[in-house]
């Protein structure tokens, strides 16, 4: 008997401990915050074994007669168990036009990207100005003596009219704004002042369109941020003219090789502006957008899920195409939104093509169940079929902050 009892209680245990191990998983992987269209009851797709219970404990269906947009609940396990709480609010459906064109970017940044510190060569001896005030790659002047910097030109005059006496710095590192003092020392080899600092003020690139609202003009695109390249960090964006370009040929990616679409700007007329530059993608206005696709539902992230979907990325002069990929992970992880999807390309042309994910085509639109759910955003190097997506949900949101409002390097 005693050890019929003692079975038991390990038994139950033993069950108890797996409980508390998948509640807290799902405590810590799931998001607090959802969105949920009217008149939708809550779910999410990729875990069945959860429900939703309000305060009162009643099934609930969102809808304007409730006189509320949103609800404090929580996630039920088995209907018994709860997990976490969440709130969920209430909107209307968005829609969007799905595009998965390739497009020309000329960036220009606010002020002017520290991409290098260098030594100075005087006499027997190297001098290091930039370094000596502070100033580190990835800083951004953005004033010199008080005055707006708008070109690398802006600080190449300051610096030579400066007669190498010190000079006042405002950059912005990090989001934080700082001051530092700068002396210019006249170089032995041209008799010219110099702060030993590499700066870019602009760069060029090609990129996917996402989507674009018909209904005001907004566009997202890229799923990720435009950073500099030397520097790995966020370019800060004072104008970005945004132009069609042609595809002139794909480097096939291979594991360990990143491919890439490689093409060129069709003609300088301006297609759009973009207006907002962030970690989670390129975003802005289009002059007048052609609709190549009919309009789709903006996906909540709780009704992705994994299994089948469909990439629209452009390959050729044909235009853009859908794609078979396999979405193989669903993460709700809001500390890295340009991850949520991993993404396996399936399709045999695209394979043939591209060998798989490659660079230019982050932004392609990613559709499940004829729903816009994500965006192409990064390829895994060591295995080209293999990727990352961002939900179109986060990209939606951003889209909605918009207001209206080759790489150039300077040696100073």
């Amino acid at each position: 008997m005693k050890k019929a009892i003692k079975a038991v209680c390990v038994l139950l245990t033993g069950i108890c401990t797996f409980i508390l191990t998948v509640c807290a998983e799902i405590n810590s992987k799931l998001p607090d915050e959802y969105t949920v269209y009217e008149n939708e009851t809550f779910s999410i797709t990729d875990y069945n074994t959860l429900s939703f219970e309000n305060k009162q404990g009643e099934d609930f269906c969102f809808n304007t007669n409730h006189g509320t947009n949103s609800l404090n609940g929580k996630l039920m396990l088995m209907n018994i168990i709860p997990v976490k709480d969440i709130n969920l609010h209430t909107q209307e459906k968005k829609y969007v036009i799905p595009c998965g064109n390739i497009f020309g970017i000329k960036f220009y940044t606010k002020g002017a990207v520290v991409i290098k510190c260098s030594d100075i060569p005087i006499g027997t001896k190297n001098i290091n100005p930039g370094l000596s005030c502070g100033l580190k790659e990835g800083d951004n002047i953005t004033k010199i003596n008080g005055q707006d910097i708008l070109s690398c030109n802006d600080v190449t005059n300051a610096v030579q009219k400066s007669g190498g006496e010190p000079i006042s710095l405002t950059y912005t590192r990090d989001g934080n704004t700082e001051n530092t003092i700068i002396t210019p020392v006249k170089t032995d080899e041209d008799n010219e002042y110099r702060i030993g600092l590499w700066i870019r003020d602009s760069c060029a690139g090609l990129g996917t369109m996402t989507f674009y609202d018909p209904d005001t003009g907004y566009f997202a695109s890229l799923g990720h941020g435009i950073c500099d390249s030397d520097t790995a960090s966020l370019l800060p964006l004072d104008k970005a003219v945004i132009t069609k370009a042609e595809i002139s040929s794909i480097t096939k990616g291979a594991d360990g090789i990143t491919g890439s679409i490689n093409g060129y700007f069709a003609n300088d007329t301006s297609m759009g502006y973009a207006l907002i530059n962030n970690d989670t993608g390129l975003y802005g206005v289009l002059n007048s957008p052609a609709q190549m696709f009919e309009p789709v539902e903006i996906a909540n992230i709780q009704d992705v899920k994994k299994g089948h979907a469909q990439i629209l990325c452009t390959l050729d002069d044909e235009g853009a195409k859908y794609y078979d990929i396999e979405i193989t992970h669903v993460d709700y992880d809001e500390t890295n939104k340009t991850k949520n999807l991993q993404i396996t390309a399936t399709d045999k042309r695209l394979l043939a093509k591209t060998g798989g994910i490659i660079q230019g085509m982050s932004g392609s639109p990613i559709l499940q169940n004829g729903k816009l759910i994500g965006a192409v955003t990064h390829v895994l190097v060591t295995n080209s079929s293999k990727g990352y997506g961002i939900f179109a949900q986060n990209m939606y949101s951003e889209m909605e902050n918009c207001s209206m409002e080759g790489n150039l390097i300077t040696v100073l």
